[in-house]
């Protein structure tokens, strides 16, 4: 199976206009037409290649019911790529050797490492858990003691991951390889719903698995919005630190395939935090990419940092027309990109999660920036190989089962 085999592509009645809609290319029906009749051939694109974001809307636009115009893009551009640049695996969590995260991981105090290795343990049977996915174990201590959290018992092995990074980035082999470890690793919660830290995960578990991969988790997943808007309307969570801000809220491109409940628990959470909002131009079923994901069209670091860059500039001219300098962000892949590339656009960056937290009771110790720092200096140190450019044609194997590799736990377990 490939990302093309998620649909059945015999429906598609040629129209173009999942790119005539696309607020990134603005297509002409004739040149739509031609695009789609060369994706659907394997032929060369005269600008998709080139210039989608890989943003999800065209997925909302496409009049057939069931087609994924993103995922047969997503494939076309990586066969574009070809082999898989040294980079791109070290971005990707749960592969073999060292990664961004578990380097990141390794560089915890010696009590945060044992909440991972906590969180690896299966909880006992209950109605609910939280997930805490890849960057949410860069910070475990704030999720282990937050007070909003208490009464979700906490599970994210260090080598499970959602698969993100490996479908959008690598390839559906390492996507494939690390969604059936995950789903094994799951076979052991006994759970009615997973609340998922990140939005990503929320997505990949609730949306990709199901619709794209073709399995279903037999539990219910939903996002940590979602379980704190309940919270909050059902009068179990108070505000305690109002946010006073006027932001501009920067939505993930993941918030179009959410659907409209996902984007409202986002926004009237904040609200209810106190925040006031200020929409981008482009949002909803009409946003724009981070830009972060531009990276997986590109076979050198060089590359893929300035065609982020240049994504990224179309977005903070968007914040800096409103007026408002301050951008919320609710995936950290979104702001991890800005923190980048932040400097061109000169906007403060705050990133809800940590927000809505605290906001609500916590108190955040450790922010994520702090995070990103780390990861800074992990890629500095990791960039002269980096750079040489070494290329796989297929990643490395992850196991169902065992460790990852004989040298991934040291990794995690470095003191």
């Amino acid at each position: 199976m490939t990302y093309k085999n998620c649909c059945d592509w015999e429906k598609c009645t040629q129209c173009g206009i999942c790119l005539m809609r696309c607020p990134v290319m603005k297509m002409t029906k004739e040149e739509a037409e031609a695009e789609i009749k060369n994706l659907l051939a394997g032929e060369a694109t005269l600008r998709v290649s080139d210039e989608c974001t890989l943003c999800y809307n065209c997925n909302q636009y496409c009049p057939v019911e069931g087609l994924k115009p993103y995922e047969l893009i997503q494939q076309r551009m990586l066969e574009k790529r070809g082999k898989i640049p040294e980079f791109i695996k070290y971005f990707i969590n749960g592969m073999p050797g060292p990664n961004m995260f578990t380097d990141v991981y390794a560089k915890l105090p010696r009590n945060e490492k044992d909440i991972l290795k906590k969180w690896s343990t299966t909880p006992e049977k209950c109605d609910e858990i939280m997930f805490v996915g890849c960057m949410g174990k860069m910070t475990p201590r704030d999720i282990e003691h937050s007070r909003v959290l208490k009464d979700l018992p906490k599970f994210g092995p260090a080598d499970v991951c959602c698969g993100e990074l490996a479908f959008r980035l690598g390839s559906w082999q390492a996507y494939t390889d690390i969604v059936e470890r995950a789903i094994e690793r799951f076979k052991t919660l006994d759970i009615k719903r997973m609340v998922c830290y990140c939005g990503s995960c929320c997505y990949y578990f609730s949306n990709i698995l199901p619709n794209i991969y073709g399995k279903k988790l037999p539990f219910q997943v939903t996002s940590m919005y979602e379980w704190m808007w309940e919270k909050v309307q059902n009068g179990e969570l108070t505000l305690q630190k109002p946010i006073n801000r006027k932001l501009a809220v920067y939505e993930s491109c993941y918030v179009s395939e959410l659907g409209p409940e996902f984007r409202k628990a986002l926004l009237k959470l904040y609200e209810s935090a106190g925040a006031e909002l200020v929409t981008l131009e482009h949002h909803g079923d009409n946003n724009l990419s981070c830009g972060f994901i531009s990276m997986a069209r590109k076979d050198n670091f060089i590359s893929s940092y300035f065609s982020m860059k240049n994504v990224e500039k179309k977005k903070f001219r968007e914040a800096k027309e409103t007026g408002v300098k301050a951008l919320a962000l609710n995936c950290p892949g979104c702001y991890m990109g800005f923190r980048f590339t932040h400097v061109f656009g000169k906007n403060n960056l705050y990133y809800m999660p940590e927000e809505l937290l605290s906001a609500y009771g916590d108190t955040i110790t450790t922010p994520i920036s702090k995070s990103f720092n780390r990861i800074f200096t992990s890629m500095n140190r990791r960039m002269p190989r980096l750079l040489l450019n070494k290329k796989y044609e297929t990643l490395p194997a992850v196991p169902m089962h065992g460790p990852i590799s004989d040298d991934y736990e040291q990794f995690i377990d470095r003191n």
